[in-house]
């Protein structure tokens, strides 16, 4: 079997750490799978990613045109040369590698993967979507346009095949949800204790990721708890324009000694173990792969409701759900923790014992089925 499998990007991101995963499983477990890899976007996993598959294609670096020599300057200005279309002779060149798989990793890489497809048909067109609805409807509002060619849908949690049969109209036979997966390696789960209490969040600095709301919680909790010593601590990678924005935000409020934006670092774990609470704060997100790694790592979690796919797996009791966006709940839900460090290591425990099922070892065969599944129909 041939896959073609296509991801926005390579970058050190959910999505792609767990295409990642699922490519180095392949690679020990499917060696007879041939698996290639089109990345739109470069990123910090390439090199990673080249180890793990037969063919790495780079669009950009396909799509980029070749610099002109004076005469041939010369002929396009009079019209007697044309510049070839780079991306429709790289459609041909993939179509021509006779795929029995296109698998579109995110929204992002739907519309590459359609025209791909309807240029390589009989190839079987898998989409595995890790976004919910606002992000769908910013990044590819005519996606019913796109459905035709779809014959399987893969989905990181229950919420998100919710939002494709309610608000796309997507068969549900055509669905099947697969919890995301993640790997730690092994370190102590917890430091040394500290006179602070640490409260900690991750991922990339933007409004989706809710960045602004978790600095409203540690404005609250400052001023309603000002005999606490607490630490709010972010990780991960912030934009020079959003870091700015950032430092303002927190110099006004007085809350520059008490919460730090780390930015994005090769080793998130040894920041995740100083962690005594993990606040989930974003708007959207499927499945987070940090709720994982902070779960194996045996911390409670705090998130929205109606925003997070792993609440699926929070209420088994790890933590709490907090009505969405209610940043006075969320607080006092910390406050709590502070106040009873017996429950926050009951919940804690519940996690390292319930996300310790989501490594790749245990979730890459249930993927692998899926796309075998599929390609016998």
């Amino acid at each position: 079997m041939k896959i073609l499998f296509i991801s926005h990007d390579a970058s050190r991101t959910g999505a792609p750490m767990v295409l990642y995963h699922f490519l180095k499983w392949l690679q020990i477990n499917q060696s007879e799978i041939q698996a290639d890899l089109l990345v739109l976007r470069g990123g910090n996993l390439e090199n990673h990613f080249k180890e793990v598959v037969c063919n790495y294609f780079d669009y950009e670096i396909k799509n980029t045109p070749k610099k002109l020599n004076r005469k041939e300057r010369i002929l396009l200005k009079l019209g007697w040369l044309k510049r070839p279309n780079l991306k429709d002779d790289f459609l041909l060149e993939l179509s021509q590698n006779n795929y029995d798989v296109v698998y579109a990793n995110t929204i992002a890489s739907i519309k590459f993967a359609y025209e791909l497809v309807s240029k390589a048909k009989p190839a079987k067109f898998i989409v595995h979507l890790h976004e919910l609805n606002a992000i769908i409807r910013l990044m590819l509002p005519d996606f019913n346009n796109y459905t035709d060619l779809i014959d399987q849908y893969i989905t990181p949690a229950q919420i998100v095949k919710d939002n494709l049969l309610t608000n796309w109209a997507i068969p549900e036979n055509k669905i099947e949800v697969v919890y995301e997966f993640a790997s730690i390696s092994e370190i102590e789960k917890q430091s040394n204790r500290r006179e602070e209490f640490v409260i900690g969040a991750s991922g990339t600095v933007h409004w989706r990721k809710g960045s602004d709301v978790f600095i409203q919680v540690a404005r609250y909790i400052s001023k309603c708890y000002p005999e606490i010593n607490f630490k709010f601590i972010w990780v991960g990678k912030i934009s020079k324009t959003e870091q700015l924005i950032v430092e303002e935000d927190l110099f006004k409020l007085d809350l520059t000694d008490k919460v730090t934006f780390i930015g994005e670092v090769e080793n998130p774990e040894d920041y995740y173990k100083d962690f005594d609470v993990f606040l989930m704060t974003s708007r959207e997100d499927p499945f987070p792969l940090v709720c994982i790694e902070v779960g194996m790592l045996g911390k409670p979690i705090i998130s929205f409701e109606k925003a997070v796919g792993t609440n699926e797996v929070l209420q088994q009791g790890g933590g709490f759900i907090v009505p969405y966006l209610d940043i006075e709940t969320m607080a006092d839900k910390i406050i709590e923790y502070y106040n009873n460090p017996i429950l926050m290591i009951e919940h804690g425990a519940i996690n390292q014992t319930v996300f310790s099922q989501f490594t790749p070892e245990l979730m890459c065969p249930q993927l692998f089925q899926v796309i075998k599944k599929k390609c016998l129909l």
